[in-house]
C-alpha cells in the first residue's frame, strides 16, 4: 500500500512514472512459465523441474533484495554499502565455481580475487571519475552498477573455466606432447586459453553488437520506465557496456590464467591430479526440484500423456492418408494404425 500511494502520488505531481505492479500481475506473468516446462516436457528435454525451481528461485530473490536494499538505500552508511557489494560478490562467485564440471583447490579464492579486484577497479573509475557521484559510495549508484558488472564477470568467468579445465582433462595428450618436445606452460596451453577466453568475451561482445537496434538493455529500460530521459538514459548504458566488457575480460583473463598455471605448474608439468571431477551433491535446490516433482506430479502425467498422444497423431497422419490411397500394405502397420 505504501508503495503504490507513493506512485499515485508521483503520478498526481506530473510525472508519470513507473506503473505499479501488484503481485496478483506478477503471478500471471509467471504462469507462462508454463509454456517452457510443456517444451520441455514433449521434447523430454528434463529441464521442466529446474524451470520451476529457477522460478521459485528468482521470485523469492529479487523479493527479498527488494526488502534489503530499503534500509541500504535509506541510511546510505559506507560500510554497510560495502558489506553488501562483499556479500554479492561472494555470493557471485560461488555461483560461478559451482558450475564447472572440474574443480581445483583454492578456486573460489581466486575467483573472488580476480573478478573482485576488476570489478573494484572499473567500479571505482566509473564512480569517481565518469558519472563522478557525491559521495562515491552512493548506494544508489554503488550497488546497481556493481551488481551489473559482477553479474556479466561471472558468466564470462564461468563458462571460461568450464571450457579451459574440460580441455586440460580431454585434452592432455596434446598438452603434454607439447610439454615433451621443450615447449613451455605458455606455449603448451595457449590455444586452449584462447578458446577458453573466447567463450566467456563472446557473450559481452554481442551483446555489445546488438545493443540498441536489436535489444533495449536492463538498466536503460529501468530509467525509461521510470520517467527517465531516453538520451540521458542511453548515456548511463553507454558507460555500463564498456565498464561491463572490461571487467568481464580482466576478470575472465586473470581467472583463466591462475587456473592454467595452477595446473601446468611451474616444472612445466600437466598436473591433472589437481583436477578433481566435481560430484553433485544432493543440495537444496535438488531437495526442493525432488519436492516439486513429487506435489506436481499429476500434472506433469497429464502435460506428458498429452505430449506423447500429440506427437503420435502427427507421426501417424500421413500414413493414414497413405493408406487409405492404398500406396501402403504392411501387416505391421495395420496393427500400429489399429491400435492407435
Amino acid at each position: 500500500m505504501h508503495e503504490r500511494s507513493m506512485l499515485c502520488s508521483v503520478q498526481a505531481s506530473g510525472d508519470p512514472g513507473p506503473t505499479y505492479i501488484p503481485p496478483t500481475a506478477i503471478a500471471i506473468g509467471a504462469a507462462v512459465i508454463v509454456v517452457n516446462a510443456a517444451v520441455s516436457l514433449w521434447l523430454q528435454l528434463g529441464l521442466h523441474w529446474q524451470l520451476a525451481v529457477g522460478a521459485v528461485r528468482c521470485i523469492v530473490q529479487l523479493s527479498v533484495l527488494g526488502y534489503i536494499l530499503v534500509p541500504i538505500f535509506r541510511y546510505n552508511y559506507w560500510w554497510l554499502v560495502l558489506l553488501y557489494g562483499c556479500f554479492m560478490l561472494l555470493v557471485g562467485a560461488y555461483e560461478a565455481v559451482s558450475r564447472p564440471a572440474y574443480s581445483y583447490t583454492g578456486m573460489l579464492a581466486k575467483v573472488v580475487a580476480c573478478v573482485g579486484s576488476s570489478a573494484a577497479v572499473f567500479l571505482a573509475y566509473t564512480l569517481v571519475l565518469v558519472v563522478r557521484t557525491e559521495p562515491w559510495w552512493q548506494a544508489q549508484y554503488f550497488i546497481p552498477i556493481l551488481g551489473m558488472l559482477l553479474g556479466n564477470a561471472i558468466s564470462g568467468v564461468s563458462v571460461g573455466l568450464s571450457t579451459l579445465l574440460e580441455e586440460l582433462a580431454t585434452g592432455k595428450d596434446r598438452i603434454e606432447l607439447k610439454l615433451a618436445i621443450g615447449a613451455s606452460r605458455w606455449e603448451a596451453t595457449q590455444e586452449t586459453l584462447q578458446r577458453a577466453t573466447r567463450v566467456a568475451l563472446t557473450p559481452i561482445l554481442n551483446q555489445m553488437n546488438v545493443v540498441g537496434i536489436v535489444s533495449i538493455p536492463g538498466m536503460m529500460t529501468g530509467q525509461i520506465l521510470s520517467g527517465s530521459d531516453p538520451s540521458q538514459a542511453a548515456r548511463y548504458q553507454m558507460i555500463i557496456m564498456f565498464m561491463i566488457a572490461a571487467t568481464t575480460a580482466a576478470g575472465s583473463v586473470s581467472t583463466l590464467m591462475l587456473a592454467t598455471f595452477y595446473i601446468v605448474d611451474g616444472s612445466a608439468r600437466l598436473r591433472t591430479d589437481r583436477l578433481h571431477r566435481r560430484e553433485r551433491k544432493d543440495s537444496w535446490a535438488a531437495r526442493l526440484q525432488a519436492w516439486l516433482g513429487k506435489a506436481l506430479a499429476p500434472v506433469g502425467a497429464c502435460l506428458e500423456r498429452a505430449g506423447k498422444a500429440g506427437t503420435a497423431l502427427l507421426c501417424c497422419q500421413p500414413c493414414r492418408r497413405q493408406h487409405g490411397k492404398g500406396d501402403i500394405a504392411d501387416p505391421l502397420l495395420d496393427g500400429h494404425l489399429q491400435h492407435s
